[in-house]
């Protein structure tokens, strides 16, 4: 007979398929998507597969003689890969020049809906990726080819408890809930989403490449946008026990800007550590007794702003998913200055709400903060939030807009045209009232522009 959960261990129960999903998918899933394309069954003709060990191990010359004889370069290989994948695995700039002219299709995938854009992130392959995007091929946005189905099911590894969690779970409830995690990638494959390949940098070098093109810093991972901002990654707490006692919750400011600055908060943000790694230094590890979020710098949802000056502007945000005790959306604005260096400032709920999931454009003097996720007592069908902070002073107004707006945004994409002084919009989920009359949110797949200049938006298609 199994031992009944205590509360803590019930309610973790419901938060392993997240967390296996999130392994899977973000942190190991690099490995794990190793493993998979190592014990795949290689499906390709004789033929292709010598073609491509010519384009991995081969040289030039060799290469050439091969298409001289008319081998087909865009050929399906192992998972799908085509020679042109191969030659960026194999960081040779020269075979890929040399592919291309002979007729290679950069936005072929492969059985796991990755372009060669998306094989050169992979392989953090600056030269690889700075010569596709020269090409102008799609960045994560408008796919050439329709999604294929992706078979997870078939793909699915056996994964071992990790070693951190063997204390909290029992191996039972570890494959149980792998299980659920299974079946929750089984229909994300039969469902695929493309995402912007911006998300999936590795190196500044790279994000660089990105942002060049018109990409959205936001969406960088957090690791390649704590080095770009000079903050860097690691380190060790300064801040004592009464700091973290006394400063440990989230709250709101009470001027419009609160310049907020204590011991605990700086360390959270110089570290970059969760509210789970703070617990546990400041031996607070009773989450699920001792109700209430600890203020955390690990966000999702966040826009960070590079300004022309070389500082960065960082807005809002929210730390896990309403399942997890430290769950909060934030309202703040940080200001780094590049060189690791910052100030935080808070603001009055009424003055500017928990906001998530937003965009923020530079223009001017401004940042326009367009959209939001939030609390759900928030979302209001048939508007769109709007504010803009002031550079310099830091205010926050709110931006009171009309006309046919997109219904309570949020994970889209916006980008300022300053000949015609206007936000595009486009992408995303909105907010829908549901048969029932509940809230519903689907894919947007309108789009949309605000005037900058009357405040009134307008659709587009």
């Amino acid at each position: 007979m199994s031992r009944p959960l205590n509360s803590s261990r019930r309610k973790l129960g419901w938060l392993l398929v997240p967390i296996v999903v999130r392994f899977l998918i973000g942190c190991g899933g690099q490995e794990y998507q190793e493993r998979v394309m190592s014990e795949a069954k290689n499906e390709a003709s004789e033929e292709v597969v010598k073609f491509h060990r010519i384009v991995e191990n081969g040289s030039l010359a060799e290469l050439k003689q091969a298409l001289k004889n008319g081998a087909d370069v865009n050929a399906p290989g192992h998972v799908e890969q085509t020679a042109l994948m191969v030659a960026i695995a194999a960081k040779d700039s020269e075979k890929m020049k040399l592919l291309i002219e002979h007729g290679a299709d950069p936005e072929i995938t492969d059985e796991f809906n990755a372009t060669a854009l998306r094989h050169a992130v992979g392989a953090d392959f600056p030269a690889g990726a700075r010569f596709l995007l020269s090409l102008g091929v799609d960045r994560g946005y408008h796919p050439k080819y329709p999604l294929k189905k992706i078979d997870y099911g078939s793909h699915f590894l056996e994964i071992e408890i990790p070693e951190e969690m063997k204390e909290l779970v029992s191996e039972a409830e570890w494959k149980e809930s792998v299980e659920d995690g299974r079946k929750s990638m089984v229909e994300m494959g039969q469902n695929p989403t493309v995402e912007p390949m911006i998300s999936d940098v590795q190196s500044v070098n790279v994000l660089k490449l990105f942002l060049d093109a018109g990409d959205d810093l936001s969406q960088a991972p957090t690791d390649v946008k704590r080095d770009f901002v000079g903050l860097g990654n690691g380190g060790e707490f300064q801040s004592s026990p009464d700091d973290y006692t006394m400063h440990k919750s989230p709250h709101f400011g009470t001027r419009n800007p609160d310049h907020m600055d204590n011991p605990f908060w700086r360390d959270m943000i110089k570290l970059g550590c969760n509210a789970y790694d703070a617990r546990q230094h400041f031996d607070d590890n009773e989450p699920f007794d001792k109700p209430g979020a600890v203020w955390c710098y690990d966000r999702f949802g966040s826009s960070l702003t590079r300004l022309n000056d070389g500082r960065f502007v960082e807005i809002g945000g929210e730390h896990e998913d309403h399942y997890d005790p430290d769950f909060h959306i934030y309202n703040d604005v940080v200001i780094h200055d590049g060189k690791g260096k910052f100030r935080i400032y808070g603001y009055p709920k009424d003055v500017f709400p928990p906001t998530d999931f937003h965009t923020a454009s530079l223009v001017e003097d401004w940042i326009y903060i367009v959209g939001c996720l939030g609390y759900m007592d928030q979302r209001q069908i048939g508007r769109t939030p709007v504010y803009r902070l002031k550079l310099g002073s830091w205010e926050i107004e709110t931006i009171n807009t009309s006309g046919e707006m997109p219904s309570w945004p949020h994970g889209h994409r916006s980008k300022f045209d300053p000949k015609r002084h206007v936000i595009h919009v486009e992408g995303g989920d909105i907010h829908i009232a549901g048969d029932d009359g509940e809230l519903q949110i689907i894919p947007n797949e309108q789009q949309f522009e605000l005037d900058l200049s009357t405040h009134q938006w307008r659709r587009l298609n």
